[in-house]
């Protein structure tokens, strides 16, 4: 009897096994249906929350300035009313996207940063989106989206109000701007709220489930039979019989309890094999999408330039790596037919297999209009217009475009909403100029070019967002001071690797943490050439030592030297005496080669030393004042050449070292 005892506790316990399977399974195959309605549930929520907050401002003039703390304690009840955790009233700027706060109220889960952030009157740039836009053109049926905030990521519902109730008069007033009701819920709120329900469901079940086990143990208890036997032998036997593909169901005669064990472990059985077929074929699946990422993964980088080039003028370095598979970040550079270098980064809004194929045709775009177009303003203007023909996502792409001389040593560039590069000069230079919006957005944008210096020895850095805003495992931004720090430390040292310096250091800052960002760097090193050299002095006279000093140190002859030191000295105290009414800057640059290149530029009034020089063969020695200084540098010169540009005075001297002596006779 002990025996037979032990036998039926076996088999409670292997039933109770195989029914814990079984509501297991349900329970996976249910889990996406019930975080659905879940899901479901909160828009209804948020919807509703929104409706009555809209009531609620209908009842005072949000533009009003008198205190609105009823109006924010009432949005704050409301939050615990739909238990959401954020609920507002701001004030769009549709021309500048921002958005200014009239009234909020906070749930038991809004975080203490944004409570301190988020008050009337705190006005939040570039924030505005397009959800927002509609509902501020009267869409009064909620507009619900799932957004990732400074502060949290949410499920938000918009809605308008577009009047206020006059108490006085006893009437409601349209609003000139509406304002645009906010409700928000956390989605970690939202997750926390179905893993309480799916716990709760499924201890029911646990529960229901042991019930539904004793009871049929104590019916096996007093029924010992042959079937029994049978059952719990094939159930021991399920695992290998599967294996081999010759699972056998069971025999099934009459109604009682057995013939009931008999069904379910036939359905069981059913079941399993179903759940497990799923379960391979989405293994499968999954092995053919990684498969076709990685592909996507190298056309994507195939697209790029190569990650580092060298020129005998300068050297480039990228590095671009994404937060996914695929990414929506991209850099291009080119060294044009006529000597001019093209560079480029750009970042396209979002993430994952959208932006990368954004991206694709981005990149793509911009190796076409590199060649056909000659300033980054109208490479720009027709990025801009050709992404808005055809952009049925909505997406933009944030770009910085710049082109540089190595002649003159200018760079020109213009900036749609990108993060503002760096030069590394003798100092660290922001390029905070030529702004306009993101590209892909308004056809017919209008953008500006800007320009700057880029001489020998500086390096010019590019990069994404998904540089400063990386964030560390405690949450912590890498921000752009630790990047400008670390760019100012580069200064002294080898400029020419800068992608690497920065990515090790923000290796060491984000280590242990997931990557939230695309990731893109690139930087334009212009290389110090031997025989040349450039001054940046004031106008001042006492400074003509410095520049003899600097043509001593020239590899030429000592009769080249002395025409030097004449031609540099007559146009520096010209410069001197006339340019400016104050000292100013002068730059001068010597390059030697074959002779000797001498430039001056300068920010005075605008003067051509070039035009009318005298003759002089009809040259007054005894009464006449002024020019001969000039006609001496220009007779003893190879030749020369003058141009205004920028706001400069450019002058450009030509030295050989054919016939010193007889120049120096001439002269």
């Amino acid at each position: 009897m002990s025996k037979m005892k032990s036998i039926f506790v076996k088999i409670g316990l292997l039933v109770l096994l195989i029914l814990l399977v079984m509501e297991s399974a349900v329970l996976v195959l249910n889990y996406k249906t019930l975080y659905d309605s879940n899901y479901a549930d909160c828009e209804a929520d948020i919807r509703n929350a929104a409706k009555m907050a809209v009531e609620t401002c209908e009842a005072v003039n949000l533009y009003d300035p008198p205190e609105h703390a009823d109006t924010d304690k009432v949005l704050s009840d409301i939050c615990e009313m739909f238990n959401i955790t954020y609920l507002f009233a701001v004030e769009p700027d549709i021309r500048t996207r921002s958005e200014t706060y009239l009234a909020i109220g906070f749930g038991k889960d809004a975080l203490q940063e944004a409570k301190a952030n988020r008050h009337r009157g705190v006005r939040v740039e570039g924030m505005l989106n397009e959800q927002q836009i509609e509902a501020y053109n009267g869409n009064k049926e909620g507009i619900i989206l799932h957004e990732v905030s400074t502060f949290d990521d949410t499920l938000v519902c918009y809605m308008p109000c577009t009047r206020y109730l006059d108490a006085a008069n006893r009437k409601y007033i349209t609003y000139e701007k509406p304002a645009v009701i906010g409700a928000e819920i956390s989605l970690d709120s939202v997750n926390q709220t179905f893993v309480e329900r799916f716990q709760k469901i499924a201890l029911l079940t646990l529960s229901m489930t042991l019930l539904i086990a004793v009871a049929f143990a104590l019916l096996l208890y007093f029924k010992i039979s042959k079937p029994i036997r049978v059952i719990s032998g094939r159930m021991s036997s399920f695992v290998s019989e599967r294996e081999n593909k010759k699972v056998e169901k069971l025999e099934i005669k009459g109604n009682d309890e057995l013939a009931l064990m008999a069904r379910s472990f036939n359905t069981m059985t059913d079941e399993i094999n179903r759940y497990i077929g799923d379960i391979d074929a989405l293994t499968r699946e999954k092995h053919t999408q990684e498969a076709e990422l990685n592909i996507a993964r190298r056309i994507q980088m195939g697209l790029l330039q190569p990650d580092r080039t060298e020129h005998e003028a300068l050297g480039i370095r990228a590095y671009v790596r994404p937060a996914k598979d695929v990414g929506g970040d991209l850099y291009d550079y080119r060294i044009l037919d006529d000597g001019r270098v093209f560079v480029a980064v750009a970042d396209v809004s979002g993430k994952g297999i959208s932006a990368a194929l954004f991206m694709s045709r981005a990149v793509t775009l911009l190796h076409q209009l590199m060649l056909t177009q000659s300033s980054p303003r109208e490479i720009m203007e027709m990025f801009n217009d050709t992404l808005c023909a055809k952009n049925p996502g909505g997406m933009f792409i944030t770009a910085f475009i710049a082109v540089w001389e190595p002649e003159t040593g200018k760079l020109t560039y213009t900036n749609a909403g990108h993060n503002l590069p760096y030069i590394l000069s003798d100092i660290l230079i922001t390029l905070d100029q030529g702004h306009g919006v993101a590209a892909g957005l308004f056809e017919g944008e209008r953008y500006e070019n800007a320009c700057a210096t880029l001489r020998e020895g500086d390096t010019l850095f590019l990069y994404t967002d998904g540089v400063n805003e990386a964030k560390n495992a405690d949450g912590g931004f890498y921000s752009t001071k630790r990047l400008e720090d670390q760019l100012t430390a580069c200064i002294g040292s080898d400029k020419a690797e800068l992608p690497s310096v920065i990515l090790s250091d923000l290796n060491r800052f984000t280590e242990g943490a997931e990557q939230n960002d695309d990731i893109t760097m690139l930087s334009l090193h212009i290389k110090e050439r031997g025989g040349e050299k450039t001054l940046r002095l004031l106008s001042e006279l006492k400074q003509l030592e410095v520049i003899r000093d600097a043509i001593r140190q020239l590899p030429v002859s000592e009769d080249l030297k002395k025409t030097l030191f004449l031609a540099a000295e007559e146009i520096f105290v010209n410069i001197c005496s006339y340019a400016y009414d104050e000292p100013g800057e002068v730059e001068i640059r010597l390059r030697a080669g074959d002779g000797v290149k001498l430039t001056f530029s300068d920010r005075g009034k605008p003067f051509d030393p070039t035009a009318e020089i005298l003759d002089i063969d009809e040259y007054d020695h005894e009464n006449a004042i002024g020019g001969l200084g000039r006609f001496l540098t220009f007779s003893i010169a190879d030749r020369y050449r003058y141009e205004y540009r920028d706001g400069k005075n450019i002058l450009y001297l030509y030295f050989s070292e054919v016939n010193q002596h007889d120049n120096h006779k001439e002269a």
